[in-house]
C-alpha cells in the first residue's frame, strides 16, 4: 500500500510538472510561424482570417419543416 501511494504522488508531481512545462513553451501560431513561408497575420488585426465581426459562434442549423 506504501509504495502505491508513493508512485500515485511521483504520478501526480510528474503530470503537474509536465503541464507547467508545456504551458510555459506554447506560443499562439502567428508568433510561432512568423517566416515568410507560413505568414499568418495577429488575429487582433484588420486581416483576421474568419473576418472582422465574427464573435466564434457557430449558429446552429435550421430544423427541417415537418410535412
Amino acid at each position: 500500500m506504501k509504495a502505491f501511494i508513493i508512485a500515485l504522488i511521483v504520478a501526480v508531481a510528474i503530470g503537474t510538472l509536465a503541464a507547467t512545462l508545456l504551458n510555459d513553451q506554447q506560443r499562439f501560431a502567428y508568433q510561432a510561424f512568423a517566416t515568410s513561408g507560413a505568414r499568418v497575420s495577429d488575429p487582433a488585426g484588420h486581416s483576421n482570417l474568419v473576418g472582422p465581426h465574427w464573435n466564434g459562434v457557430t449558429p446552429e442549423p435550421a430544423k427541417p419543416a415537418k410535412s
